[in-house]
């Protein structure tokens, strides 16, 4: 393994910046799947930091299902991202991405259940008009990134609660970048042939969605809006190959 030079950055807490870094490493390709991590010891004099800094940071990765750590044996990364994820995002981006990952979870989750009991027929057929625009951009081999928000968002409002409306605007950002980084790896995926089929496993998880809120199905939409959200982080870290 070529020597991993640490970057410190004070702004941010300690155990976020080794987070970040590791994280920098392995998309970057300096660790690759299967290879195994500096150790607890290591880490701390490099980086010059405690042992409860470097268990912070390693608990973070093992959440994302970046590395495995083997009792007695060390830590070793547990998968690669997608190839190409470099190109389309930083580091930084891919942390913020795989956190906001938590919140997403909570909130879309939620906000499908209570749009499937609340929705009106307009606001349903906003839904069903971003998905169809999300197809055509597809067909079209386009990025879809304003339809998807739109379907999103389209979501949030249908739960007749402002709140969650404001909080997925707070995402925004967040949000928008997710979505270029998984539809430009979903893009290439399809055009290299690796995954041919995964722009419509993408709209079939939207589609799942739509036909539980248009049912009133609460529990069903819960579970497919958070399958979907799983899978994007899924299909964002490689833990799939589709």
């Amino acid at each position: 393994m070529s020597a991993l030079n640490l970057k410190p950055k004070k702004a941010d807490k300690l155990a976020n910046q080794l987070y970040e870094q590791i994280l920098d490493w392995i998309i970057s390709g300096m660790l690759s799947e299967g290879e195994k991590l500096p150790s607890e010891n290591e880490l701390c004099k490099s980086f010059q930091v405690s042992r409860p800094i470097v268990r912070e940071a390693m608990l973070k990765l093992q959440t994302d299902a970046l590395v495995e750590t083997k009792k007695g044996i060390g830590t070793f990364v547990l998968h690669s991202p997608s190839k190409g994820l470099s190109k389309f995002a930083s580091a930084d981006d891919i942390a913020v991405i795989l956190q906001s990952h938590e919140v997403r979870m909570a909130l879309e989750g939620e906000a499908a259940a209570l749009a499937a009991t609340r929705r009106s027929p307009g606001q349903l057929q906003f839904i069903k008009d971003a998905l169809d625009t999300m197809r055509s951009d597809f067909e079209a081999s386009n990025l879809s990134i304003k339809a998807d928000y739109d379907f999103h968002l389209g979501v949030a409002q249908a739960t007749n609660n402002d709140i969650f409306v404001q909080l997925l605007g707070d995402l925004h950002v967040g949000l928008k970048k997710t979505m270029a980084v998984a539809q430009s790896l979903s893009r290439v995926s399809v055009k290299s042939n690796i995954s041919p089929d995964r722009n419509k496993l993408v709209l079939d998880e939207h589609q799942r969605i739509v036909d539980a809120i248009e049912l009133q199905d609460e529990e069903s939409a819960r579970l497919a809006m958070r399958y979907h959200i799983s899978k994007i982080k899924q299909r964002i870290t490689n833990i799939q190959k589709k």
